[in-house]
């Protein structure tokens, strides 16, 4: 029989009990938790081993991955979306050099400009001489060439490039734009020239492709001193050719140079006849059109 002191001692019992049962369970939650987080942990460290592998073996892929990037990347020296009539007119101007070079022999400066007569006889190249921006996609063939061919060390074909290059740009600037009073034959010609110094034709093409493909080989020539063209035919330098800085320039049209007064005087009954005269009256008119213009600012 439950007395009243035994009931009041058993709801003691039951009271501790279920505080007693509370603290249990209180003290096993951390428990439970730290099993949670290392069973995350555990997951987690799982998981990264699986991806281990793979990125081992992409880090061991790559190098084989970029040598054969490397291996099928080739340059093309800044050359543009090709227009078809551009490169057509590209090598056609060349097929007709080497023509030239078969009926005038060895002389590369008259088999330059008789390619030229040719290519100016073809009508179907007419919309192409007179688009400046066509003229200007030929340059950037003929830079692209003539750099290909300097990286083949074929350095001969590297300066008719760069001549017919450098010839369409003073075309461009002289004729089409009218930027400037006279095509200067004398920078054309140094191009061509033999024996040109390396420093003039790799100077030449590295400050007109986009790409780095000349940069080691303009730092092995760019202290060999930059040559220029005397143009009196009978100089007794090698090709008329002299150091640039040494030549003389005539204060009349600005357009011929010289190695020396004498070599002046001898070339002045021709150059007078044939040149300066005309050029002297282009660069008076282009002069006047030019003070015209800023007068009308």
């Amino acid at each position: 029989m439950m007395t009243p002191r035994n009931l009041a001692f058993a709801s003691v019992l039951c009271f501790m009990i279920v505080i007693n049962g509370l603290s249990i369970q209180k003290l096993t939650m951390p428990s439970r938790k730290r099993a949670q987080g290392k069973a995350r942990r555990t997951k987690a460290q799982a998981k990264a081993k699986t991806k281990k592998p793979a990125a081992v073996v992409a880090t061991n892929r790559q190098p084989e991955l970029s040598s054969v990037m490397q291996q099928i990347h080739i340059c093309n020296h800044g050359l543009p979306c090709q227009v078809e009539i551009c490169a057509r007119f590209v090598y056609a101007l060349l097929n007709e050099y080497n023509a030239a070079a078969i009926r005038r022999g060895d002389n590369s400066i008259p088999r330059t400009f008789t390619a030229l007569h040719a290519m100016n006889a073809k009508e179907e190249y007419n919309e192409v001489r007179n688009d400046a921006s066509k003229m200007t996609l030929i340059v950037s063939y003929l830079v692209s060439l003539a750099t290909g061919y300097v990286k083949e060390g074929n350095m001969e074909s590297a300066r008719i490039a760069a001549h017919y290059a450098c010839y369409f740009e003073e075309y461009i600037a002289a004729v089409l734009n009218g930027t400037q009073a006279t095509m200067y034959r004398a920078k054309i010609s140094e191009l061509l020239r033999l024996p040109a110094d390396e420093h003039t034709l790799i100077s030449y093409l590295k400050h007109r492709i986009h790409c780095r493909c000349l940069d080691e080989m303009y730092k092995q020539v760019k202290t060999t001193k930059k040559m220029g063209l005397c143009l009196n035919e009978d100089c007794c330098h090698p090709d008329g050719m002299v150091e640039r800085s040494s030549l003389l320039n005539c204060t009349r049209c600005r357009f011929a140079n010289y190695c020396s007064q004498e070599c002046q005087e001898a070339d002045w009954p021709r150059h007078k006849k044939l040149e300066c005269d005309e050029i002297a009256k282009q660069i008076a008119r282009f002069d006047s059109k030019q003070n015209s213009k800023l007068s009308q600012i």
